[in-house]
């Protein structure tokens, strides 16, 4: 019996270890990237979090349906630059120029599907995401007292 015990107390504690190691290890990696790439990872992130948001509302088949097809189509009139490749050949000049189009309009492109996607929802869903997006920032703001993203990295480490 006691066997078990301290056989199932060393387990625990090897595992608890490990994770610790392994959580430590992977901050360590992330503390080196710089401000700018934790700033698109958010950017990506909020326009995710925007969509969960919007299919939390309690739309109708028929605007989950609109909704999709809005997403849909704005991911495929999204420039891409896999475009710049052929079975033989990379156009350098062609891949920089998809490449630029797709970051110059990207906030464009967000902000025209979530328009399309506004207009989709009626007075009283509008009003509910509105207070969700309220929640979100509040929620945000709490977890991040304390942090500081400066220009070295995001963990707030000098």
């Amino acid at each position: 019996m006691n066997k078990k015990i301290i056989l199932g107390l060393t387990t625990a504690v090897l595992l608890a270890t490990s994770a610790m190691a392994y959580d430590g290890h992977k901050s360590k990696h992330h503390g080196n990237e710089n401000f700018k790439s934790c700033k698109m990872k958010n950017k990506h992130e909020d326009s995710q979090m925007f969509m969960r948001i919007i299919m939390k509302l309690d739309l109708t088949e028929k605007q989950r349906a609109e909704v999709i097809s809005i997403v849909k189509e704005s991911v495929q009139n999204m420039p891409n630059p896999s475009k710049a490749f052929s079975e033989t050949s990379f156009d350098k000049k062609e891949f920089i120029k998809l490449a630029k189009d797709r970051r110059d309009t990207s906030l464009e492109r967000k902000a025209d599907m979530i328009e399309k996607v506004y207009k989709v929802l009626n007075s009283s869903q509008k009003k509910d995401l509105k207070t969700m997006l309220e929640m979100k920032d509040i929620m945000k703001k709490n977890m991040n007292k304390g942090k500081n993203c400066n220009a070295k990295n995001c963990n707030g480490r000098g």
